[in-house]
């Protein structure tokens, strides 16, 4: 009988284990949650992804286990706060237990991204693509549309595509059709990120183009750091950081205001946790920081203000100089470089010859310029590339090819190109003449302004020689014998005065006319209308005043002078097409060309007379 009881006791005590067998063993009420409340198959393949990836990119899979694990704990007890399961509970029952089944939807996509930010991260931070031996050329199948300061891949763009080229030898990394947005590569050349209309960013792998993390209101990424990301948002709310360590959220705010638009956001050069945030009303300086599980961005240094010379910042205009020290900025008609650690800036003006486009090359202190003639001179727009020397201070002319086709710097590989679509020439050395001083180049060039000037005032005058000379009956005849001519002209006026009836507000300009030896002939013109306003101090000799201006104006105050109407025309810059069509015109009335002129584009007060 004892033996019976004791067998009884043990076929229920392995009857119990066995059933703890098919509710499943569980080291806590967490997994018993979880197993019950199970994840979704696009967080169950992407973590297996995750998985595999560490084998081939050497990852610290301990570190991701752990925080994997905690990411589970945390599931379960946001989502089941109320509810303790035991191991006498069957999963139906912990199922049917836990109530709060959208918590844990929320939560998986919240793990999907997580999951994401760290294959992100796991490329980010292996080593760049290697370069092999750099070809002559490469002959693409479209249009080189960006290739990163930085990565050793390019983009080729065409009409129904895109494709992931290496710039050594042009062999294809990865192709895709019927896809566009904007592309832009990460430093190391194993990520890209395309941004699709809509405002959506898809973080992607070059090798297979998988996408690893997808960001909704992305209007771009910029690559800051190997831990986290910026993020430029496509509805005008802050920019933000994104951590790859923990998939969190940090807004990049200076001064009580958020980094908005075309803001443009860069790394601090040899600092992994510094980035610049770049804009015309100041240049910030920020750090990402984690602790305690906060993720936060402070500003370390700044220097707010406007500053004209950098409004082209805010439309995204730069690049990066080879050694990723500078910002280079070339739409002000300077040349600017901006030091990414310092955030000073370096100006370097060539007037009268205007920048257009600056390029990097290999070396950090050259770069190629290419430089506009300024309007006066004897071949006005013709832009020319030089190749400047920042140490020794000189500018060599580009000759050949790469003075006539585009020229870009492929920093992956360290070299210039020339751009002959569909071939692109690598350059080792560039075609250039004898390297001159700048100041040997700018001195030529306003010699030859000056020079245009003197010829343009020649044509005039031989112009104005010709006009045809008052007839003797014609009235103004008397008022015009030995008169001295002066010419005021303005754009519009300073103020102005709403007229009942007008379709356009006319503003009041005083013009005093003081005594003077010599008869004067008034000329008054505008583009907006304007009542003139003569003030005669006593012994003034005004003959006549002739107004000409795009719109109506009036004359107030001229005593027994003629005021005569001369047309349309008008100017308020003597070295303008339009000085010139008026002094043609005033030639016609007055006999004579004007002598004086005052100009100005927006004007109240003025004086005439007193010789």
């Amino acid at each position: 009988m004892h033996r019976l009881v004791t067998l009884m006791a043990s076929v229920a005590a392995t009857l119990m284990l066995a059933g703890c067998d098919l509710r499943e063993r569980f080291v806590n009420a967490e997994d018993r949650i979880n197993a019950a409340v199970s994840m979704g198959i696009d967080v169950r393949q992407a973590h297996e992804r995750l998985a595999d990836q560490l084998g081939t990119t050497g990852g610290d899979r301990a570190q991701l286990d752990n925080a994997w694990q905690g990411r589970l704990r945390a599931r379960a007890l946001s989502c089941s706060p109320d509810f303790t399961p035991t191991w006498r509970h069957s999963s139906d029952e912990v199922r049917a237990a836990v109530g709060n089944k959208a918590c844990f939807a929320e939560f998986d996509r919240k793990l999907t991204r997580w999951i994401g930010a760290q294959r992100v991260r796991l490329l980010l931070s292996q080593a760049a693509l290697p370069v092999g031996e750099v070809s002559p050329s490469l002959t693409l199948s479209g249009q080189l549309a960006g290739a990163s300061s930085q990565a050793p891949v390019g983009v080729v763009s065409s009409g129904d595509g895109f494709e992931l080229v290496a710039l050594d030898s042009g062999r294809s990394l990865f192709k895709e059709q019927g896809s566009g947005g904007t592309l832009s590569l990460s430093p190391n050349g194993r990520l890209f990120v395309q941004t699709l209309s809509g405002g959506v960013s898809r973080i992607r792998a070059v090798e297979g183009g998988e996408t690893l993390l997808e960001l909704a209101d992305a209007r771009s990424v910029h690559w800051l750091a190997s831990w986290f990301v910026g993020v430029r948002s496509a509805s005008n709310k802050p920019s933000y950081l994104l951590s790859l360590n923990t998939a969190e959220e940090a807004p990049v705010v200076v001064n009580s205001f958020g980094s908005h638009g075309n803001d443009v956001l860069l790394p601090v050069p040899g600092n992994s946790g510094r980035f610049n945030l770049l804009t015309f009303p100041g240049l910030y300086q920020l750090e990402g920081k984690e602790a305690a599980g906060k993720f936060s961005v402070t500003v370390v240094a700044e220097k707010p203000g406007v500053q004209s010379s950098l409004m082209s910042i805010g439309i995204g205009a730069g690049r990066l100089s080879s050694d990723g020290r500078f910002w280079l900025l070339d739409r002000s008609g300077s040349f600017l470089r901006l030091d990414l650690t310092s955030l000073e800036v370096q100006e370097t003006n060539f007037q009268p010859l205007h920048v257009d486009t600056a390029v990097p090359t290999s070396r950090p202190d050259q770069f190629v310029l290419e430089l506009r003639a300024p309007m006066e001179a004897a071949n006005p727009g013709a832009q020319t590339k030089y190749l400047y020397d920042t140490t020794a201070g000189t500018l060599a002319r580009l000759e050949g090819a790469d003075a006539q086709r585009p020229l870009t710097y492929l920093g992956g590989i360290g070299r210039l190109a020339r751009v002959s679509s569909p071939t692109v020439w690598l350059l080792d050395k560039l075609e250039t003449a004898a390297p001159q001083a700048v100041s040997d180049v700018i001195n030529a060039q306003l010699e030859e302004v000056n020079q245009a000037r003197l010829n343009k005032v020649q044509l005039e005058q031989q112009r104005v020689a010709a006009s045809p000379a008052l007839q003797q009956g014609s009235p103004l005849l008397p008022y015009v014998r030995d008169a001295q001519v002066e010419g005021i002209g303005i754009y519009e006026p300073a103020e102005r005065m709403a007229q009942p009836g007008q379709s356009r507000s006319t503003g009041r300009v005083t013009v005093t006319v003081r005594r003077s030896a010599q008869p004067l002939v008034l000329v008054l013109t505008s583009y907006e209308p304007v009542q003139w306003q003569l003030r005669l101090e006593p012994g003034a000799r005004l003959g006549a005043v002739l107004v000409g201006g795009y719109y109506d104006s009036t004359v107030q105050g001229a005593g027994e002078a003629r005021v005569l109407k001369i047309g349309s025309h008008y100017a308020y810059q003597q070295d303008s097409a339009g000085f010139a069509a008026l002094q043609r015109e005033v030639a016609r009335w007055a006999g004579r060309p004007i002598s004086l002129f005052q100009g100005n584009y927006r004007g109240s007060s003025f004086s005439v007379g007193g010789r």
